[in-house]
């Protein structure tokens, strides 16, 4: 029993170094690994704000053509352009202009953009069908576009396209 005892007073209490050395590096590997997933996090939320971005964006300006499109007559079509003739009888073109829709309502005098400022438009293209009187065929543009926006280093690119029918066929 003596040599019990004295086995238990000799013995320290503590921890040695190689037990201070793997706990470091356990908790170095688990702050690495929390760190890693919350960088990510901030990546991936970026993303979803630039791409929330453009999504709001090209349904506002979609939104906005198509209702004056759907009333609108005397389409005419150029490189990145629309003009036609409102329900107001306003002269309506609506432009890509370096990266921005704008739209004119006094036929081209003044413009104002369509699109905000974080969104890029890459490429904005109208196509009419059944323009000519008497063809038998309903109106209609088909607009295709593509938009980019940025936001810190992350984009995201959508590309649209959808088509607007007249609500009177011209005979």
């Amino acid at each position: 029993m003596r040599i019990l005892l004295i086995a238990n007073k000799n013995k320290e209490k503590g921890l040695t170094l190689i037990e201070v050395i793997v706990a470091m590096g356990i908790f170095g590997l688990v702050i690495n690994m929390v760190f890693g997933v919350f960088s990510l996090a901030v990546v991936n939320q970026r993303r979803i704000i630039a791409l929330r971005n453009v999504e709001d964006n090209i349904r506002f300006t979609i939104e906005s053509m198509a209702r004056e499109i759907r009333t609108g007559n005397n389409f005419s079509s150029g490189i990145g352009s629309l003009s036609f003739t409102n329900a107001k009888s306003e002269a309506v073109i609506y432009r890509l202009n370096g990266g921005i829709v704008e739209k004119s309502s006094d036929g081209g005098v003044n413009y104002s953009a369509v699109t905000g400022s974080e969104t890029n438009i890459n490429y904005l293209n109208f196509y009419l069908m059944g323009q000519a009187a008497g063809d038998g065929l309903q109106p209609r543009v088909t607009i295709t576009m593509e938009a980019t926006s940025q936001v810190g280093n992350q984009s995201a690119d959508l590309k649209v396209q959808t088509t607007i029918s007249e609500r009177f066929l011209q005979i």
